[in-house]
């Protein structure tokens, strides 16, 4: 379940549909790409290719 209260903003990722990598991956592909910090407590979305899955990255 993922409380909304507390949060500061919400990124699509666009153009990364790799489902398979690990949190790692996806913390590099955030800084990259979007030029945020991932510890700010915002929440980052990334959508599978065919738009069946949906991940939701926030950390704390």
């Amino acid at each position: 379940m993922l409380s909304v209260t507390g949060l500061n903003h919400f990124y699509y990722v666009r153009d990364f549909t790799d489902m398979r990598c690990k949190h790692s991956r996806v913390l590099s592909v955030i800084r990259e790409r979007l030029h945020r910090e991932p510890n700010d407590g915002d929440v980052f979305i990334v959508m599978s290719r065919n738009r069946r899955i949906v991940r939701m990255f926030s950390f704390d």
